[in-house]
């Protein structure tokens, strides 16, 4: 099928019109229905407009029949309405809306592509827009009667292009490309299988068998999901067991046994798994429409070292699911469309299956970037719709780069605030997930940069004093209001400096988004979860503005003092980790430190006003070591990534207990054992919200490698041989520890804890070593007569110790925990490998310690008991003899 070049007709209204002429698509049919059905109460305004647009429908009848006798996609072109963005069906009419905002273009044009077409890189129809008629303020749009739900969509569109000088700067449009609606909902780009290359290596480059042509889906009449009465869970923050995956390396390798492994499908295959360990909150990496192939890169001769965007941290389309993350995808027998469709439901089915076992899902998003990197990357959506507005500029252009990926999301101009908060209500409202983890949440609290796109005598000043900094050789005399900001390309202007109220890119104390995310009514009830911090140093971990304690934060405070104080450093870190286990209130209470820029400054006033939720506690998250590999090595391993190692953060904390890498010892094999399960017990007898990463239940390793983001292999993928066999009983740990987190209350607390709730020990009770040196912790923590006291213990030394107990009237200590021992008798609930009387049997071998009040630790390990009631036949003193033959 050949492009087709068209001018919209047969439009109902004119220029002139003082009625509302853009609105056909919903207000004038609504109108037209209801004056046939009452016949009054309506303004002669409205009724001269439903009575154009019915004249507009019959002169169109002759032009429809001639459109569908030549092949034209659809029956009668309309203005359109400005809102609400992108493309959107209305069903009483059968129309589609499609709506752009662009403040600085010139021409723009709809193009419709086949699915054939797209592959072939040809455009179908393409439709030019009158902006006397499809133009209102800076949003363009048009509308189309009964067109075929079958294609894709783009935009092309002109406009003027930087050329070094003040007023064009920062101008990107490239009219050579079509361009992806940032509202599109469905992303397609000929590429069916996640890795797939486009076209074939005869007829394309590379940058075009990476980067094919993507377009949007154009809704229609079928677009309906049974939600079968979903609601949210509401499951409070301070109960939240958060599992961080991904969906692709969660079933891709062939031991998931799933039906389509690596999809949203093959996902809930496997949510039983998850609802087994006791999870009740999936974090997934990005899941918004990305290009794998961004990084692409040939490896070994089998492709199984190939580099790609594994993670997904660069954004194409933010309201669309990833598409080769669905088995709907890869269906041969449907077409783009139906394919493209299918991606949306099966991702909703993903969520209600996920709702009905009891697990909220959280999206990881990722607004401070976007896939078009600096100012050589591609054109693929924002930089040619309009460049100055979705990007954070600099006065000659250049790109802000906060997010260390190239460019910076503008995010609190008025229009992308506005679509930020449009996508995250999309993703609630329509898809029905539960919250949302920022990525470099940081930048979102960033001024903004702001471009005169109509320079007028009120701005002489502004734009003199900026181009006399900034452009100096553009100045051939004074700056008036004559001076040539017009031109043939339409306007033209230049930058406001300071236009948000403070230069570019400051931290904002009260930022627009982050209060507009806050205050929004469909999103105030969600989880909303802050990285706190970017890649130009900007740190906000417990001052992240939270608006009355909206939000929580990734507390890499917590993963520091833990993974110091558990693996034995010199230092504070003992109070450190004290803290972190009460919920980190040294962070989000305290007063701030010396060294904290935002806390003593802008982030003063969001100092406090939270609770222990406000602190996500990780001691590994996606970027990074493994928990296995936190034990196992010194040093990464990177090589594989093909960046000769320089990849990846080199300073991990971590410590290989003897041997770096795979080991045959026994002893150094068992220590790790112990490590991993210290790690453990410290998650998830904290305060706050625990994060546990993919793969860390059951051991998984990535071979030392901490920067896995450009690997699709096992790597990346759960081993479910291994976490099945669960040989090291790791994963019987992992969930008998998350079942004892959700029996004790006091382990989830929604305030801090005082003085009458934690008591604080050293080797013996009541005499905590906050020294330096210290590598003992142990603290009672009060069940308040609603639960039984537990006891917890960490000795981090390379020295054994004889620890002495807190003594109890009328009560004895039950061990539950013991990282020194070996499994399954590391933690004592009967389960299918423990039975009851196993479990009782080990119980009162311990007798022999707990009856008097003592206990014996291995070094690098911790320990959990809890109090119950004594009977006659127990010893609950030990004799002061014996105490004094111990030293104690």
């Amino acid at each position: 099928m050949s492009s087709r070049g068209l001018v919209c007709s047969t439009l109902p209204f004119s220029r002139k019109d003082s009625i509302c002429r853009h609105c056909w698509t919903r207000d004038n049919v609504g109108l037209r229905t209801a004056i046939r059905r009452r016949g009054r109460d309506v303004h002669p305004a409205q009724r001269a407009a439903a009575s154009a647009v019915e004249s507009a429908s019959a002169a169109g009848l002759e032009s429809t029949k001639k459109r569908r006798e030549k092949g034209d996609p659809y029956a009668l072109i309309l203005p359109g309405c400005p809102e609400p963005m992108g493309a959107t069906y209305e069903a009483d009419t059968n129309v589609v809306n499609f709506a752009l905002f662009s403040s600085n273009a010139t021409s723009v044009s709809l193009c419709l592509y086949t699915e054939e077409d797209i592959i072939n890189g040809k455009v179908s129809y393409e439709i030019t827009l009158d902006e006397a008629v499809h133009r209102t303020g800076d949003v363009w749009h048009v509308a189309f009667q009964d067109l075929q739900a079958s294609f894709l969509y783009g935009y092309r569109i002109g406009g003027p292009q930087s050329d070094g000088s003040f007023f064009r700067a920062g101008l990107e449009f490239s009219p050579d490309s079509i361009v992806v609606d940032p509202y599109a909902k469905s992303i397609f780009n000929g590429r069916r299988e996640f890795g797939q290359l486009a076209g074939s290596q005869e007829e394309l480059d590379q940058t075009a068998r990476t980067w094919p042509q993507a377009a949007g889906l154009v809704p229609g009449p079928d677009d309906e999901f049974d939600w079968e009465g979903d609601k949210p869970l509401d499951i409070p923050i301070e109960d939240l067991i958060i599992y961080e995956a991904h969906v692709r390396g969660f079933t891709a390798d062939e031991s998931s046994g799933v039906e389509s492994p690596g999809t949203y499908a093959g996902l809930v295959e496997k949510l039983d798994y998850l609802k087994y360990l006791g999870i009740n909150a999936i974090e997934l990496l990005p899941v918004y429409e990305f290009n794998e192939l961004e990084y692409y890169q040939v490896g070994l001769e089998d492709g199984s070292m190939n580099r790609y965007n594994f993670w997904g941290y660069s954004t194409v389309g933010f309201f669309a699911p990833m598409a080769r993350y669905s088995s709907a995808m890869k269906c041969e027998t449907a077409n783009a469309a139906e394919a493209s469709r299918q991606v949306i439901n099966e991702f909703k089915n993903f969520v209600k299956e996920s709702h009905k076992r009891g697990i909220e899902v959280i999206l990881d998003v990722v607004f401070n970037h976007t896939a078009e990197g600096n100012e050589h990357g591609p054109t693929i959506s924002f930089r040619g719709i309009d460049n100055r507005v979705y990007y954070m500029l600099a006065p000659k252009g250049e790109y802000y780069n906060y997010s260390g990926c190239g460019n910076t999301f503008n995010c609190n101009h008025p229009v992308v605030r506005k679509f930020i908060v449009d996508c995250l209500r999309y993703w609630v409202e329509e898809m029905h997930v539960d919250g949302f983890r920022f990525d470099l949440a940081s930048i979102m609290t960033r001024a903004h940069s702001l471009w005169h796109t109509a320079p007028n005598e009120s701005d002489d000043q502004i734009m003199e004093e900026a181009m006399k900094k900034y452009f100096p050789s553009d100045m051939s005399g004074e700056w008036s209001e004559t001076s040539d900001v017009e031109s043939d390309e339409g306007p033209v202007g230049g930058i406001i400096p300071d236009g948000a109220g403070a230069p570019t890119g400051t931290p904002l104390s009260d930022p627009p988004l982050i209060a507009s995310i806050s205050s929004d009514p469909v999103l105030s009830r969600t989880k909303l979860i802050a990285e706190a911090w970017d890649c130009d140093g900007l740190n906000q971990v417990g001052a992240f503005p939270h608006y009355g304690g909206r939000w929580s934060e990734w507390n890499g405070h917590f993963r520091d003092a833990t993974r110091q104080f558990i693996k034995g450093t010199d230092g504070n870190w003992t109070g450190a980790f004290a803290a972190s286990l009460c919920g980190s209130p040294n962070i989000y209470v305290n007063e701030p430190g010396e060294h904290d820029w935002w806390g003593n400054n802008g982030g003063r006033r969001w100092k406090s006003g939270r609770g222990p939720g406000a602190s996500i506690n990780f001691v590994t998250a996606h970027d990074g070591f493994t928990l296995a590999d936190l034990v196992s090595y010194n040093e990464k391993h990177n090589e594989q990534n093909g960046e000769d190692n320089r990849d990846g953060e080199s300073h991990n904390l971590s410590w290989n207990c003897g041997e770096e890498g795979v080991t045959e010892d026994i002893s150094v094999q068992f220590l790790r054992s112990r490590q991993m399960r210290n790690f453990m017990t410290a998650l998830l007898v904290s305060n706050g919200v625990p994060m546990i990463l993919m793969g860390d239940e059951y051991g998984h390793s990535k071979n030392g490698n901490n920067n896995t983001y450009c690997h699709d292999s096992p790597l990346n993928y759960i081993d479910w041989c291994l976490a099945k066999a669960d040989t090291n009983g790791m994963l019987r740990f992992t969930r008998s520890m998350i079942s004892l987190r959700k029996e004790f209350k006091m382990l989830r607390r929604q305030q801090y804890v005082s003085d009458a709730d934690v008591e604080w020990h050293g080797v013996e009770p009541g005499n905590p070593d906050w020294s330096e040196t210290s590598r003992f912790l142990a603290l009672t923590v009060k069940g308040h007569d609603e639960h039984a006291d537990i006891y917890i213990a960490f000795n981090t030394s390379h020295e054994s110790e004889m620890v002495q107990l807190p003594q109890m009237h009328g009560r004895k200590w039950l061990p539950l925990v013991d990282t020194g021992k070996v499994a399954p008798f590391d933690i004592l609930i009967a389960d299918e490998r423990l039975s009851e009387e196993a479990v009782q049997a080990a119980q009162a071998a311990q007798e022999m310690w707990t009856l008097q009040n003592i206990y014996p630790m291995l070094p690098w390990s911790c320990i959990l008991l809890k109090s119950v009631e004594a009977t006659d036949k127990d010893t609950i003193c030990m004799p002061d003899s014996y105490t004094k033959d111990l030293n104690m």
